[in-house]
């Protein structure tokens, strides 16, 4: 197999554009990684407006020094993006599904919200690739811990939060579970 190089750059201003036009397909439902930040009764018609003001948010958010996440530098293209971080930066987990059941609320935890991959780079492994790296950023900034909250059956629409037996695999461990109707969103945390 290629070897293949993965590099997580932090969303800045200086790279949003990037970012924009990463997120700004169809493939990926008009979030811009607000749902973690900006989630409400509006959210469905906020994905859809084509004024793109999820994309706004969170510009306003990296704009203000919020953390929002990484672009993903596959062999030196911008292909993905990763919503991971210090937990701190994704306040409306203490409000979700799953993410609420989770004792650790301190600097030393990250968060993997979300995965988001362009469809001429995924396949081979990158999903895996991906969270490997965050989880060596996370260790190598001081976190101790890190969580993920994938659902149980895996579930199309939210399949950018990775799937169950991927984070088992890399030595997650299930902590909590909580049912929205149609599946369990499982809340998985390792130790790094």
């Amino acid at each position: 197999m290629r070897t293949v190089t993965i590099d997580l750059v932090p969303l800045d201003s200086q790279n949003f554009t990037a970012f924009a036009e990463l997120l700004g397909g169809t493939e990926f439902g008009g979030c811009y990684c607000a749902v973690w930040t900006h989630f409400g009764q509006d959210w469905g018609d906020r994905c859809a407006d084509t004024d793109r003001p999820n994309c706004e948010a969170t510009r306003d958010d990296v704009e203000r020094g919020r953390a929002a996440g990484f672009l993903v530098r596959i062999d030196g293209e911008f292909s993905a993006w990763t919503g991971s971080g210090p937990k701190r930066e994704f306040p409306l987990l203490r409000e979700r599904l799953g993410a609420r059941c989770s004792e650790w609320w301190d600097d030393q935890t990250w968060c993997i919200g979300c995965v988001a991959i362009a469809q001429p780079a995924r396949g081979c492994g990158r999903l895996e690739q991906i969270v490997h790296a965050v989880m060596d950023r996370a260790k190598s900034l001081g976190a101790k811990r890190i969580e993920a909250y994938p659902t149980d059956p895996w579930d199309e629409p939210r399949s950018y939060r990775g799937p169950l037996s991927l984070y088992a695999r890399l030595g997650f461990r299930e902590q909590a579970r909580e049912s929205d109707g149609t599946a369990d969103i499982v809340l998985m945390s390792a130790e790094l």
